[in-house]
């Protein structure tokens, strides 16, 4: 019998910082379609508090153990970029399907060999590029695709970001380019990718 959600494991949900317990636990709990069974959490004290505050039954420091869970159906990595790769292949070698958040990996090779083993393992996989969804984007798309603005011949994207000189020293890691989380790789990657989305893909890169 079909099971009527999808079971999710969270790989990263310290309830005190981080994208898990800030954005996707909250958000989680307001789609029917599916259900947190499990999280993961560097250090069992921190994972049975994310555990309790959500209300998530199962609660691990080990990764592996969330794994091999055989009720979880996938798995979001939700963690330090440098930290993608290993999990995202575990993920898959486990034959779950997986979330991960973007940069997918701290460089492309990183990112291909994740694409490819997902490929082969034949699970689905994604990557959090949230910008398509953002609202004034969709529409933006949407007024392109009606010829509102006519024929887009070419398009021109500047970002300007504060880099990482005011990051707190929690964060400081990201000065590290060699680890695939800068400015560069986080918030202009996300505006590239919705500009791809409205525009098309590059046809040359110079």
């Amino acid at each position: 019998m079909a099971r009527d959600k999808i079971r999710l494991g969270i790989i990263g949900a310290n309830i005190h910082y981080g994208w898990g317990s800030r954005a996707h636990l909250p958000a989680l709990a307001h789609l029917s379609d599916y259900e947190v069974l499990a999280l993961c959490t560097a250090h069992p004290e921190t994972a049975q508090e994310s555990a309790k505050t959500f209300g998530v039954p199962l609660a691990f420091h080990r990764h592996e153990d969330l794994l091999h869970h055989p009720d979880i159906d996938a798995v979001a990595v939700v963690v330090r970029v440098p930290l993608h790769y290993q999990l995202t292949m575990d993920v898959l070698r486990a034959g779950k399907h997986v979330f991960t958040e973007w940069p997918l990996g701290a460089n492309l090779r990183e990112a291909q060999e994740m694409a490819d083993l997902a490929r082969s393992q034949g699970v689905h996989s994604m990557v959090g590029l949230q910008g398509r969804f953002a609202p004034a984007f969709r529409r933006l798309k949407e007024l392109i695709d009606e010829g509102y603005v006519g024929e887009v011949l070419a398009c021109h994207l500047t970002q300007i970001r504060p880099g990482v000189l005011n990051r707190t020293s929690g964060r400081t890691w990201q000065r590290d380019r060699s680890l695939g989380a800068t400015t560069l790789t986080i918030p202009f990657g996300h505006a590239v990718d919705c500009m791809c989305m409205c525009v098309g893909e590059f046809s040359e890169v110079s």
